[in-house]
């Protein structure tokens, strides 16, 4: 029997935003995760013990489906923390006529090879090209997904090793103001509620216990009353002695 098709009507989904053409798509996705309790202020996991090395995150995922689709795809991906989305967003929304953002991460234990995983991302805007023509499609954005030699450094970080990183796949594309705008701020906006939510959770924790205490002593107080023969005034007279 041929494998079923996975209904997608009905699976919650965790993009918040895409953009699309006929050949690649980016989206980003909910990687965001709450601070410990012990680091409230934080809002978003930063890596502490307390949080098992949890990061809150901002996933790119970009797919190259210009050969065909299915095993023909080619599918990369990069993470940003929240504010690093923030920047991007930042930039966007004051128009800046030129901006450039890389970013390279290590990570894993090695394989067989000595080889760990490495993630390149680069998002860039250029107003022009080298004629001078204004660009209609300004931004650029690039993963790639490979391979590389760690190596840790003074601050105990770690950092691909020179010469060493072997790029296995990398798509790449072309996006115009508009929507690279509207791309990030639904990730923006998503992340402001995400910290308005987790900011703000102990306080209304404590506001509802303690409406739930009240509540509490006002039912009892109001069965007491409703009681045939009990003398409610008396009673809390008893009470106060």
């Amino acid at each position: 029997m041929g494998q079923e098709k996975q209904d997608w009507s009905n699976v919650e989904s965790d993009q918040i935003s895409v953009y699309k053409t006929d050949k690649a798509l980016l989206e980003l996705l909910d990687r965001l995760k709450p601070s410990s309790r012990l680091f409230p202020a934080h809002i978003h996991a930063s890596g502490e013990t307390a949080e098992a090395g949890e990061r809150s995150l901002i996933r790119l995922n970009m797919l190259d489906y210009s050969n065909g689709k299915g095993e023909h795809t080619v599918s990369v991906y990069a993470n940003i923390n929240p504010e690093e989305a923030k920047y991007i967003y930042s930039a966007l929304f004051c128009h800046l006529w030129e901006f450039d953002y890389s970013q390279e991460k290590i990570f894993g234990e090695p394989d067989n090879d000595g080889y760990s995983t490495v993630t390149k991302l680069q998002i860039v805007r250029y107003d022009t090209d080298a004629k001078g023509n204004k660009r209609i499609y300004p931004w650029y954005v690039e993963i790639q997904n490979g391979r590389g030699i760690s190596v840790k450094n003074s601050n105990g970080g770690r950092y691909c090793k020179k010469n060493s990183y072997v790029c296995d796949k990398k798509v790449s594309l072309f996006i115009n103001d508009k929507d690279m705008f509207i791309l990030f701020s639904k990730a923006e906006a998503f992340i402001r509620a995400f910290e308005l939510e987790y900011a703000f959770r102990a306080n209304r924790i404590g506001n509802f216990s303690s409406l739930y205490t009240l509540l509490k002593n006002e039912i009892q107080a109001a069965a007491i009353q409703q009681i045939p023969g009990v003398d409610y005034e008396e009673e809390e007279l008893q009470k106060a002695s």
